[in-house]
Parts: C-alpha cells; structure tokens; sequence
C-alpha cells in the first residue's frame, strides 16, 4: 500500500515541460531524421520547433535546407528571410539567400544580399567581385528594360 501511494505522489509531482523544452525534444528529433537524409520527416518537427520558439536560428536553417533539397526554394526563401527578421547580419542565411536569388535568376535580391555580407567583411575580394559582377547584371536587366 504505501509503494502505490509512493507512486501516486511522484506521478503528482511531475512537472510539466517547458515551452524552450518541447521546442528543444522537437528540434532534437528532427535532427535526428536530418541526419538520416530524412528531410521530408523532419520538416514538420522544426516547424513546430520553431512554433514554440521562434528565435531557434539552427532550426530555421536546417527547415531552409530541407525546402531546398525537396526541391521547394521558395519556401527556402522564405524561412531564411524570417532568420533575417531576427537577426539582418546573420551570415549563413545571408549567403543561403544569395546563392537561391543567383540560381532563381533574382540578380536584385541577390545583390541586397552580398552587400549586407560585404558590411560583415568589407576586406572580402570575392564578395567585392561578385557584387561588381550582379551590379552588371542590374544593369543590363536596365537597359533590355529601356529598350523594349
């Protein structure tokens, strides 16, 4: 008698979990499935991961990752830009971003990009390069514009 009213006092007394708890056991398990290849299942891991604890940087990366590899970028897009609401200067959404806008043919957003990385390293050759390089682009996209 006294082990199950034991019992009953230790299930009373356990305490439910945090909110940056379940967000952590959520990103933790997706992880677990990124790590397997399994990007399918753990999209909606970090979705609710991030639901519960918006400012899981990791998590939106990954999220962004995952979109990419099943081939939806602009979902890509878009969860890297939230890491951005966040956070303007962070580095890896912002080379992310860049290398989506270049191969989704947007040279505008992708320039906004590099400039914004080109204020983290204002010493960078090839940033410096590749902005010369998407200025042109701007510009040509200019003139076929005028000259339509």
């Amino acid at each position: 008698m006294r082990l199950a009213v034991a019992a009953v006092l230790v299930a009373g007394c356990a305490t439910s979990a945090t909110p940056d708890e379940l967000a952590g056991e959520k990103y933790h398990e997706a992880n677990g499935f990124f790590a397997q290849g399994r990007y399918s299942e753990a999209i909606p891991l970090y979705e609710s991961a991030i639901a519960i604890r918006d400012r899981m940087k990791d998590a939106y990366h990954r999220l962004a990752y995952c979109y990419e590899i099943r081939g939806e970028e602009s979902r890509a897009v878009e969860t890297l830009e939230k890491v951005l609401r966040v956070d303007r200067q962070d580095e890896y959404s912002l080379r992310h971003l860049w290398r989506l806008y270049c191969r989704r043919g947007f040279p505008e957003q992708a320039l906004g990009a590099a400039r914004s990385l080109a204020t983290l390293y204002p010493e960078d050759r090839g940033l410096k390069d590749e902005i010369a390089r998407l200025e042109g682009l701007k510009l040509k996209e200019l003139k076929e514009l005028k000259g339509k």
